[in-house]
């Protein structure tokens, strides 16, 4: 047996052994992964300080600091206010959304009833009932975690702590990671390791700075306007906007919502509020974060949303782009080398 296949018999087994190692000791493999997760985000950051002249662990050091500096300023200025809002909405929510349903069952009077068919009209008035007892049960599920979650926090600080480590060894990481790569194929996966470093960086990069620019403006606008729930609105707002072309949607819907429950004048102002903003995002903000685009066809942009949304809900939806963008370099690279390795080579050269 030739030795390219005893590597590859040898790594098969390895990915293998892995698997199963991971589904016994899961919970410590978590803690691992989010802490190279992090380590990876964190990269970039405390290399521009390693290049400004300070040694690496310094450069750890500090930008530890400013997280810790930073999410204590976030837990002691917005988490008792995020928490005193949701109590709030989570006693009015089946009042609100009282006024809500009186509002469509107006709108459904005004219009001649063969408009909408008995049975579709039948169903919408299911599903506002079901919608209601969902959104009450979620919040109320909301206020009781948070507390419990709270407690929880000294079991997530193992993946800060080994965070540190993979930083400080990110280098010998990644040279010993290619050392399992056979020499002849290993100048290939360094670059495509590579081009993936630099696609998922750059979009997390700019998607994130994004995000938190648009809840931001939104609470604003919001807070502006005279309408309670800011601080959820932008989070919402931020959060879903993360997703590309139905971001903006999954969020401003649930916002205006909320302003229709007060008044249609409110609801109007919301929605001014984040047309506005979605405005400035799409037109000036975005363009100048996103400049290095992730090479895919805004019609693989949609496939893959729906993709995600479809296997991982919500949370499948944020990861749908970046792992999309990723398997199109592998299988582009996959292709070129199995079937024309000069037109690879050329492309990267």
């Amino acid at each position: 047996m030739g030795q390219t296949k005893l590597r590859w018999i040898f790594g098969i087994l390895l990915v293998i052994a892995g698997f199963l190692l991971f589904m016994k000791v899961k919970k410590i493999a978590f803690s691992f992964a989010a802490g190279a997760v992090i380590a990876y985000l964190l990269s970039p950051m405390v290399n521009w300080l390693e290049k400004k002249g300070l040694r690496r662990r310094w450069a750890i050091a500090l930008v530890f600091l400013w997280i810790v500096v930073l999410l204590a300023v976030l837990f002691l200025l917005l988490l008792p206010t995020f928490y005193l809002e949701l109590g709030r909405l989570s006693v009015v929510l089946p009042e609100r959304l009282e006024v809500i349903y009186h509002y469509v069952q107006t709108g459904k009077s005004v219009y001649p009833q063969n408009i909408l068919p008995e049975e579709l009209s039948r169903l919408m008035d299911k599903k506002l009932i079901q919608g209601q007892s969902y959104l009450t049960g979620w919040l109320e599920k909301v206020m009781e975690d948070i507390p419990a979650l709270l407690s929880s926090i000294g079991l997530m600080v193992l993946s800060p702590i080994l965070a540190i480590y993979f930083l400080t060894d990110w280098r010998k990481i990644a040279d010993g990671v290619l050392m399992l790569v056979p020499g002849r194929m290993r100048e290939q996966w360094h670059k495509l390791l590579q081009e993936i470093d630099y696609v998922i960086k750059r979009y997390i990069q700019g998607n994130m700075i994004d995000a938190v620019i648009v809840g931001f403006l939104i609470g604003i606008g919001i807070k502006l306007i005279g309408m309670e729930y800011a601080l959820i609105i932008g989070i919402i707002c931020g959060i879903t906007n993360l997703i590309p072309y139905f971001g903006p949607i999954l969020g401003g819907i649930p916002s205006i919502l909320l302003g229709l429950s007060r008044s249609p004048l409110m609801a109007l102002k919301v929605t001014l509020v984040i047309f506005i903003v979605q405005q400035l995002d799409s037109n000036l903000i975005n363009p100048r974060l996103m400049s290095n685009k992730i090479g895919l066809h805004p019609l693989w942009v949609v496939f893959a949303l729906l993709a995600g949304g479809e296997i991982g809900g919500l949370l499948g939806m944020l990861f749908a782009v970046p792992l999309a963008a990723v398997l199109r370099i592998i299988i582009r690279n996959v292709y070129y080398y199995l079937i024309a390795p000069r037109d690879l080579k050329s492309t990267k050269n």
